[in-house]
């Protein structure tokens, strides 16, 4: 079944780096993986079919969907609060900090 296959793929999404560093303006960005909230939605689906043979791992990431968005959520909270504080930064003290 080619979806027992893709949660590999989603699996290896949540061993990636969580911040990121935009290679052209420097900024930070949140490195949340779409196929994991994909993988959250196909299981639940699945789950309200009644199927029966949804994978262990699958199961287990939709057990940890409410820590995955909470995470992903206050990163982003956090960033975005750090652009805003970067961005009155006056530009002579901006070398400094």
């Amino acid at each position: 079944m080619a979806w027992t296959e893709s949660i590999s793929a989603a699996k290896a999404g949540l061993q990636a780096t969580l911040l990121i560093r935009h290679p052209d303006d420097g900024r930070l960005y949140v490195n949340f993986d779409s196929e994991i909230l994909q993988l959250i939605r196909e299981t639940k689906c699945l789950m309200r079919l009644g199927r029966d043979d949804i994978p262990e791992h699958a199961h287990m990431v939709l057990m940890q969907e409410d820590k995955f968005k909470g995470y992903y959520s206050a990163l982003s909270h956090i960033l975005k609060e750090y652009q805003r504080v970067q961005d009155n930064i006056i530009p002579v003290t901006r070398g400094l900090l």
